[in-house]
C-alpha cells in the first residue's frame, strides 16, 4: 500500500462523520462499504463534496487513487481521484 493510499484510508477511518464505512485497501485502490441504507445516487453525486475537504490534510506526493464504493460487495459507483 502506498504512502497516499495509506493517509487518505487512515483519514477516512477517523473522520466521525464516516465511522459507519468500512475501508479497506485492495492493491493501489481503496474499497468503501457504506450502511445498505445509503441512497448510493445521493453519495455519487456529493462524494467529492465530502472528501474534498480531507484533501489538503494529505501530505504524501498525490497518485491516482480509485475509491470503490458500494453498499454490498461490489462497488456501485467508482471516483477517481487524480
Amino acid at each position: 500500500m502506498g504512502k497516499y493510499q495509506q493517509e487518505w484510508k487512515t483519514l477516512l477511518q477517523k473522520e466521525e462523520a464516516f465511522q459507519d464505512w468500512q475501508v479497506r485497501s485492495s492493491g493501489g485502490d481503496l474499497l468503501i462499504r457504506v450502511p445498505e441504507d445509503t441512497d448510493m445516487d445521493l453519495l455519487k453525486m456529493q462524494f467529492s463534496d465530502l472528501i474534498g475537504p480531507m484533501a489538503p490534510l494529505i501530505k504524501s506526493p498525490k497518485t491516482t487513487l480509485k475509491f470503490y464504493v458500494g453498499s454490498t460487495k461490489e462497488a456501485d459507483f467508482i471516483f477517481t481521484l487524480n
